[in-house]
């Protein structure tokens, strides 16, 4: 499906630069970020909503370390 959106100019040309590189149409590069980005945002929410339920309760593991726990969220941003 063909689709009409507005981009800034510096992100397009960053964007035909990349496409080129990896070999593929400026199209597949939009559709494949896209698909991307969708996944991981699906990703993060689920993320978020077991964070809400167990981010903030005390578990044996952060009472062991001193360091305490590393919540996936920090660790999906590293990503």
């Amino acid at each position: 499906m063909k689709t009409a959106i507005s981009i800034d100019e510096g992100l397009l040309k960053k964007a035909e630069k990349l496409s080129t590189e990896l070999r593929i149409s400026r199209s597949q590069l939009f559709a494949q970020a896209l698909e991307y980005l969708i996944e991981h945002s699906e990703t993060l929410e689920i993320i978020q909503k077991l964070n809400a339920v167990y981010g903030e309760q005390d578990s044996e593991s952060e009472v062991l370390t001193k360091g305490g726990k590393t919540r996936m969220k920090d660790i999906v941003e590293k990503w």
